[in-house]
């Protein structure tokens, strides 16, 4: 259990990958990410890496998460699998670092976790307005938000810190001489304007010259291109055994068991309201103490001389405190003090402390009654869940013995008997739900029921028919139109590059840009100073292949310059360089940027290295079953 420290840190170290963040969303989301060791080739594991365990289910929650950030009112299913993929390398970059931290030494103390959990991601949630929640209010939070143990979830988070640290010790170091930045700066900063001459693909296919023959032969080389695939069809049938399939009434043995099985759980700890008045000396302390027993009211007191934040404003008062939660020193006197008397000054890391105790709570465990409205819920939930496995247990063995005609009518249930549907499509009872359907695609025909997971439902499932994937051939006569689009587009994209280069030898043989286009019937633009994460018409970002003007005087012209389905030719006709005041403004920004980049190319470095290293030595594993399940093919 973690022991809370009312302590600020003024700084914090701030590394390229937000690993903490990404942790508190897998807990959230994904449970007990980092305690269940497996082996690869237990069903449903993704992954092994050294000892921690990926499993299918996890990538597949992960992927379903980032796609709906990504598309709110629903995932596309052709984008399934690249969130999947995305998802797995993320859950297998945070193994690898997690194994490198331990081999490396490295650990992760108690206060590091404290200071994570009330300055990070969660903090406005365990600790609003600074102040902790309180153990119950905790263990509650944590056991209804993370589905995890609290030692579980203190681990995990401390995983994520751990992670942190590692990327600290890796990006440590780095810096960017003057001459980097300057250059960078020039880079970033430079203006062209220029002129240009280009041609498009477009312009180039209504000149590509056809014949039958040349068009019939191109579909015979390029047929599989032409061909549409009907992806794999089944029929199935399948009982849906929903919590609503479930009634369950709770009774006062059910409460009083599950009473007795969490009394740890509603146990309160002696508990203290304490009034504090933080101050920078002993002699500042002594005066504090000579005020309050001169009857100073110690609210009013602490509002105006406490130099403690996070308990100033209320009058210094930190209630429902418990033994572990303040540093030592301060937690030793807040518990031998009367209630009412005033300290002597207490000195701790953070200064001297003037302690008042405003009230005390002895230990104690909450009665039934107390406790019964948040009992209740968890109860029935225990016992629906039960229920709706033991009836799903049931009807499974009924089914394999009987049927599942027999099975669902025995236990009142609907079966549902499709026609053929694919792996995207929703089923009736079943909705979109992408891990069933994967399941679902993995059984044999006709092979006996089986139980799928359905979200907090169960399906028993038999397929009864599979129809294989297959390929679609059309005539030349029914292809002719997609045939000659892609024919003269081919040829096209072949001629680009030529006619641009003979337009550039013209243009530069003749030092005549415009003569040179006239001649080639090639289209001239002019652009306004422009920046290289500026765009132009045609070209597109100037980063790309128009990037070569800004290598370029006024008057030079650039060789042949293909961006997309467009080649032109520049020519360069101002050129403004950035001036050396503008550069004193932004040294130190760009410096940063600098620093930033070359501390994650620094730590991209480092996790090849560990990933290449730990894969020779078998600490990766991936289950290819479960690879082709997920993305289709195995194979990164």
């Amino acid at each position: 259990m973690i022991r809370f420290l009312q302590k600020d840190r003024s700084k914090k170290i701030f590394a390229g990958i937000v690993v903490v963040p990404l942790i508190v969303a897998m807990v959230m989301y994904l449970g007990d990410y980092f305690t269940n060791p497996g082996t690869v080739d237990a069903s449903g594991i993704y992954a092994n890496v050294a000892g921690e365990q990926i499993t299918s289910q996890q990538v597949a929650d992960l992927a379903n998460r980032q796609g709906q950030q990504r598309f709110p009112n629903g995932m596309p299913d052709m984008f399934r699998q690249y969130f999947q993929r995305q998802a797995a390398d993320s859950l297998v970059t945070q193994a690898v670092l997690s194994a490198e931290a331990k081999r490396m030494g490295l650990k992760v103390t108690d206060e590091e976790l404290r200071e994570e959990l009330k300055k990070g991601q969660l903090g406005t949630i365990l600790f609003p307005n600074g102040t902790f929640i309180g153990q119950d209010a905790y263990i509650t939070w944590v056991q209804n938000n993370t589905r995890m143990s609290v030692a579980d979830f203190e681990k995990t988070i401390k995983q994520g810190v751990l992670i942190q640290k590692l990327i600290s010790v890796v990006q440590g170091g780095v810096s960017v001489p003057d001459s980097e930045v300057e250059k960078e700066f020039q880079r970033q900063n430079v203006k062209v304007k220029f002129d240009y001459a280009y041609i498009t693909v477009e312009d180039l296919m209504k000149k590509v010259p056809l014949t039958e023959t040349e068009l019939k032969a191109y579909f015979d080389r390029n047929k599989a291109q032409f061909e549409s695939v009907i992806p794999e069809q089944r029929k199935a049938k399948y009982v849906v055994v929903d919590p609503a399939s479930v009634q369950v009434t709770i009774t006062e043995d059910d409460l009083k068991r599950a009473y007795a099985q969490r009394q740890d759980q509603y146990r309160e700890p002696e508990q203290v309201d304490v009034r504090h008045i933080l101050v920078k000396t002993e002699a500042e302390a002594q005066d504090v103490k000579k005020k309050l027993e001169g009857g100073a009211n110690f609210a009013e007191l602490a509002k105006k001389v406490s130099e403690d934040p996070g308990s100033k404003d209320n009058g210094g008062l930190y209630k429902d405190v418990v033994k572990g939660q303040m540093v030592p020193e301060f937690d030793k006197e807040a518990f031998s003090l009367p209630v009412g008397k005033i300290s002597n000054p207490v000195k701790t890391s953070f200064g001297y402390h003037v302690l008042k105790i405003d009230a005390r709570r002895d230990a104690r465990l909450k009665p039934m009654e107390q406790v019964r409205a948040e009992l209740e819920p968890v109860v029935r939930a225990e016992k629906a869940h039960d229920r709706l496995e033991a009836l799903a247990n049931t009807v499974l063995n009924d089914a394999r013995r009987e049927g599942i005609d027999a099975a669902a009518a025995k236990s009142g249930l609907k079966v549902v008997t499709t026609d053929y549907f694919t792996q995207t499509s929703a089923l009736p009872g079943a909705g979109n739900a992408p891990a069933f359907m994967q399941e679902l695609f993995t059984l044999r025909a006709q092979a006996p029921p089986e139980r799928v997971a359905l979200g907090e439902s169960h399906a028993i499932v038999q397929v009864t028919e599979v129809k294989p994937s297959s390929r679609v051939s059309p005539s030349f006569e029914e292809a002719r139109a997609r045939v000659e689009q892609m024919y003269r587009n081919e040829r096209a994209m072949a001629m680009l590059n030529a006619r641009t280069q003979e337009l550039a030898d013209r243009a530069r043989s003749t030092n005549n840009l415009r003569a040179a286009a006239k001649e080639m019937g090639a289209t001239v633009k002019s652009s306004e100073l422009v920046a290289p994460s500026g765009t132009v018409p045609e070209l597109g970002s100037m980063s790309g292949a128009a990037n070569v003007a800004f290598n370029l005087q006024p008057g030079q012209m650039s060789d042949a310059v293909v961006s997309g389905r467009n080649g032109a030719v520049l020519q360069v006709t101002q050129r403004q360089d950035p001036s050396p005041a503008e550069l004193e403004q932004k040294r130190e920004e760009i410096r940063a940027s600098l620093v930033q980049q070359k501390r994650m190319q620094i730590l991209e470095a480092y996790f090849e290295n560990a990933r290449s290293r730990m894969m020779k030595a078998g600490d990766i594993k991936v289950n290819p079953n479960e690879e082709k399940r997920l993305f289709g093919s195995t194979g990164s």
